[in-house]
């Protein structure tokens, strides 16, 4: 391999002391690894968001990183957007993660405020074309969707926007990306899909989890990890199948790679070294 891979870290905003304690001890271990970017998940009203806003005001004045502010535009007015973008650039952040977020059951919207994704694309292009956005993509075709040609029609619209990139869901196998990859060039995507990769801390989790979100959890993986009986091998598992996910996308000339961190290094680390070629033990040091 003549490159090593770009990587991007995700992480969520912690919500109590022991949080916030494993959410610093994780940065920490990964900002020596000089990712692309990390990424911040957003609340979508409330103190939800207020605990975002908190924690992207650390970051940005705390560290080196470049930081992406998700950002979900449902129950919003386009004031309330414009307001949040402009306290999110007083921060320093230029990415900005352009998200519907997910709709409240009896939630009732205004006329004024944003019903998708795109709306908050197509806002922040007329507005702030200076900002890089990503969107959200979904291999295994969004649970809302009527089906996939919809949902790619839905994807195309928000790059058409003014996009530069969508971040998939997670996945766990290679086939499913490549199969979606090739359906979305076919309809005229051309900008980058970057995958996003859930390393397997708890397999029970991530298939309930995988079960809500309408991503497929194979059997084989399932019954590989029901044969580790102890943590350090299933650790192992984890990190194993994560880069061999990750190889074989390159071989089919994937560059860049999104991880969800869970805000827990334990597994996010080892995998990242692995990918971008730094030795681990000199990467903690």
């Amino acid at each position: 391999m003549s490159q090593p891979s770009l990587l991007s870290f995700e992480f969520f905003p912690p919500r109590s002391e022991a949080q916030s304690r494993r959410f610093w001890r994780t940065l920490g271990a990964l900002e020596p690894l000089a990712p692309d970017y990390i990424s911040l998940t957003w609340g979508a009203l409330g103190s939800d968001s207020l605990a975002s806003l908190e924690t992207l005001a650390l970051l940005a004045r705390d560290t080196t990183l470049d930081v992406a502010a998700h950002l979900s535009c449902i129950g919003q007015t386009r004031t309330d957007l414009r307001t949040t973008l402009d306290t999110l650039e007083s921060f320093g952040i230029r990415r900005i993660v352009a998200l519907r977020g997910d709709v409240a059951a009896g939630n009732t919207l205004v006329p004024a405020t944003c019903r998708h994704a795109s709306d908050l694309v197509e806002l922040i292009a007329a507005e702030r074309p200076h900002l890089d956005v990503s969107v959200a993509a979904y291999p295994e075709v969004h649970p809302e969707a009527r089906d996939e040609g919809t949902d790619l029609q839905w994807l195309e619209r928000k790059l058409e926007a003014g996009a530069a990139r969508a971040i998939t869901q997670f996945f766990f196998e290679p086939g499913t990306y490549l199969r979606w990859r090739d359906r979305a060039v076919r309809t005229g995507i051309e900008k980058p899909l970057v995958p996003g990769i859930l390393p397997i801390h708890d397999i029970d989790k991530v298939c309930s989890f995988a079960t809500k979100c309408g991503a497929a959890v194979p059997d084989t993986l399932r019954e590989r990890f029901d044969r580790r009986h102890d943590e350090a091998s299933r650790r192992a598992m984890a990190i194993e199948h994560a880069v061999e996910l990750c190889r074989a996308l390159e071989c089919e000339g994937v560059e860049a790679f999104h991880l969800y961190t869970l805000n827990q290094s334990t597994l996010a680390h080892p995998i990242a070294c692995e990918l971008m070629g730094i030795d681990g033990v000199r990467a903690a040091a």
